[in-house]
């Protein structure tokens, strides 16, 4: 299975392109995240140079999320800061993916022993979506979050199949497949990848429509939001593909580190 992150590629879906799309409430989730990353107040100039937002735009949204009770501005200082109405929410969020932030140091310490693109990914009906990234500085291949790649055909797909159930499978792939033209069983074909994908203990593949580049892909263990995380890991070919399986080690002994201490 192949694993498609490259923007150039026909079936890949970049954020922001999806019809009546509130991009003010997508703004306002990234300030929050911004604000989550960086740990402290923020000035306004902050907010918008970190976007690339005009400073009139980012100021009316900071002002309706201030307004709104979800941020606090301390006018002496001009910082805004996130408000307590935030706790119960990030409270949640901590306990149903593994505690703490294990999920961003899981990512960190990935990219920092491969110094490759390090991805999250959760199934979006028949996507698979990027949650979260980290890349390199100036990678040729960067990839925004939220893009996404197909769940039938990609190895981040391939790895979220091969840690669901067999019954499981059958049914998202009949669901799929509910609207195809092609009456052809596709069953018996991607088990018989998925049941590849079980006994390597990865997914793999080249990404997008070019070979250049190859991906590994492998889910996490259950968490309590029980939604198949899957952690992709991506690199030139020439030195992904003839050190797959050390890499693939390397993904493993990183999650038992964060995930399972």
């Amino acid at each position: 299975m192949t694993d498609d992150v490259h923007p150039a590629d026909s079936r890949i879906s970049l954020p922001g392109t999806r019809r009546n799309l509130a991009k003010s409430a997508t703004r306002a989730l990234e300030v929050l995240e911004y604000f989550a990353g960086m740990k402290r107040p923020l000035r306004a100039t902050e907010i918008s140079h970190a976007f690339g937002w005009h400073s009139s735009s980012t100021d009316q949204l900071l002002k309706t999320m201030v307004d709104s009770g979800y941020l606090i501005f301390e006018a002496a200082r001009k910082l805004y800061r996130p408000s307590p109405r935030l706790v119960r929410f990030g409270g949640w969020l901590t306990g149903d993916y593994y505690g703490g932030e294990r999920l961003y140091r899981l990512l960190n310490l990935v990219h920092s022993r491969s110094g490759e693109i390090v991805t999250l990914a959760v199934r979006q009906e028949d996507q698979m979506q990027v949650v979260d990234i980290v890349q390199p500085v100036n990678s040729p291949h960067a990839a925004p979050k939220g893009v996404k790649v197909p769940l039938i055909g990609s190895a981040l797909g391939g790895a979220y199949l091969a840690s669901r159930a067999d019954g499981d499978i059958r049914q998202i792939i009949e669901y799929l497949d509910r609207h195809r033209r092609d009456s052809q069983d596709r069953v018996p074909g991607i088990m018989e990848e998925v049941q590849a994908i079980r006994v390597r203990g990865h997914a793999s593949g080249g990404i997008g429509v070019e070979t250049d580049n190859w991906s590994i892909a492998m889910a996490l263990p259950p968490c309590d939001a029980d939604v198949g995380i899957v952690l992709g890991f991506a690199g030139p070919t020439r030195r992904i593909r003839s050190h797959e399986a050390e890499l693939a080690a390397l993904m493993r002994r990183c999650v038992a580190e964060i995930l399972m201490p």
